[in-house]
């Protein structure tokens, strides 16, 4: 069930879009396919899903405002945890856009690029808000061409949402998420390492300024020349 959360999260598969079936799924995940119909029954109680009978049929992605219980057991993080896991996101995050500016082509871009201006359509639903920007991070994590990578922020992205209730989502944040978005996917065409560095730095920057007050400093060591 969580790894249909992340594909939904990440855009894997859009409102109106029909999953794959329940033999393809299980042969995906190496698991049976009643335990695939009991994972598309809790996205169908939780609203995410719609499942439609008939040739036509199937289960059909219907929301992308996913309740937090779907996405970690914890209802709630310490400081500390909190710091640990934005630590975590700021080194992996990093990387991903490092590697997303060498192999991201101009169509992948131009998909971040109407992510980032989606976001102002949202304003009035935070919840939406807060989807479409999960959704811009693991866009951009999937774009480093690294599972591995992409797996890690999803994972990161679950756990944080028990932090939601603590740090609702205000409009001057939204204006700032948005400007941080933008000047991120220009970062990225430039196709520099040290301006998406910078820019990578006021984005995660800010968040975490959100949550701890304060940003996270990681040394950057350079390699000798």
């Amino acid at each position: 069930m969580r790894a249909l959360v992340d594909g939904i999260r990440a855009g894997a598969a859009p409102p109106g879009t029909r999953l794959p079936r329940d033999v393809e799924l299980a042969a995906r995940f190496g698991v049976s396919r009643p335990v695939v119909r009991e994972a598309i029954d809790l996205l169908r109680r939780a609203g995410i899903v719609e499942v439609r009978r008939g040739n036509r049929g199937g289960a059909f992605v219907r929301s992308l405002a996913i309740p937090t219980e779907l996405l970690t057991e914890q209802t709630r993080l310490g400081r500390e945890e909190i710091r640990q896991l934005l630590e975590a996101r700021r080194t992996v995050e990093t990387t991903c856009a490092l590697l997303a500016a060498e192999r991201g082509t101009g169509a992948d871009l131009a998909e971040l690029d109407a992510l980032a201006h989606g976001l102002d359509a949202t304003r009035e639903a935070p919840e939406d808000f807060i989807e479409l920007d999960v959704r811009f991070h693991l866009r951009l994590a999937a774009l480093s061409e690294n599972r591995a990578l992409e797996r890690f922020l999803a994972t990161i992205f679950r756990t944080l949402a028990a932090a939601r209730a603590e740090y609702p989502v205000g409009y001057g944040d939204m204006d700032t998420a948005i400007g941080y978005q933008l000047d991120t996917v220009a970062a990225l065409q430039t196709g520099d390492p040290e301006r998406v560095l910078e820019s990578m730095d006021r984005h995660l920057g800010g968040l975490e300024g959100h949550f701890l007050g304060r940003g996270i400093e990681l040394r950057r060591v350079r390699p000798p020349r």
